[in-house]
């Protein structure tokens, strides 16, 4: 019952509010394994404590990253489906984009997050609109990623800091275990709505992964986000 409570309360932030439970559960499980917190007591420090860096990490993790403007130029996905001519699509951390793409391609697509209410609107998306596709809740910091289907092309677009930011070094396993010859991975250069511009657009850091792997990779750097076009 506290535990239900806690993430209602977490929850009750707006851009919060159709989180996946059990990413929340899970947070909450690490966070305590960590530090002795009287779920019982709201007024203590120790949970005042708690509260704040939960809510601080998940608003990092989603929150703020929703925030920033999902679409892009339906033009680079006519030119990355035009170039490699995938006959299925894995998605992850899809968002809505898939309603805006998935109409003019006939494809099969695999579409994940963990935001419960946009999976049920693609999926009724996809029903409505006879589109070969299926969307799932899924939570890529904790769910068993062999569990991930195999497609021809893989979009991570604006998702891997979020979870490196969950669990560090996150990134090379989901590469790794990805079953895409290409993989597209991209990174916003625009913050907060567009008030921060993002400095080190190159990510350094995910170049070195990438070298880690032995992956091929080239980049196309536009003007609000960078992308890594990926061959395994």
């Amino acid at each position: 019952m506290e535990l239900t409570s806690l993430i209602n309360k977490l929850k009750s932030k707006r851009e919060l509010k159709d989180i996946d439970e059990k990413f929340i559960e899970i947070r909450i499980n690490d966070y305590l394994t960590r530090n002795k917190v009287d779920l019982g007591n709201e007024k203590s420090k120790s949970y005042r404590l708690m509260f704040k860096s939960l809510r601080k990490q998940l608003r990092e993790v989603y929150g703020v990253f929703r925030k920033v403007k999902e679409e892009r130029s339906l033009g680079f996905y006519k030119d990355i489906f035009d170039e490699f001519k995938p006959k299925s699509i894995i998605d992850l951390g899809c968002g809505l984009e898939s309603l805006r793409y998935a109409t003019g391609y006939k494809l099969k697509y695999y579409c994940y997050d963990i935001n419960k209410q946009e999976i049920n609107k693609i999926n009724e998306f996809f029903k409505k609109n006879r589109i070969n596709g299926k969307a799932f809740v899924f939570n890529l910091a904790d769910n068993n990623l062999d569990n991930l289907p195999k497609a021809d092309l893989c979009l991570i677009l604006k998702l891997l800091e979020s979870l490196e930011a969950v669990k560090k070094g996150i990134s090379k396993n989901l590469l790794n275990k990805v079953k895409s010859k290409v993989i597209i991975v991209s990174f916003s250069k625009v913050a907060l709505g567009k008030k921060v511009k993002i400095r080190k657009s190159g990510r350094s850091w995910f170049r070195r992964v990438l070298r880690e792997l032995g992956y091929d990779y080239k980049i196309v750097d536009s003007e609000e986000e960078i992308f890594f076009i990926i061959s395994k």
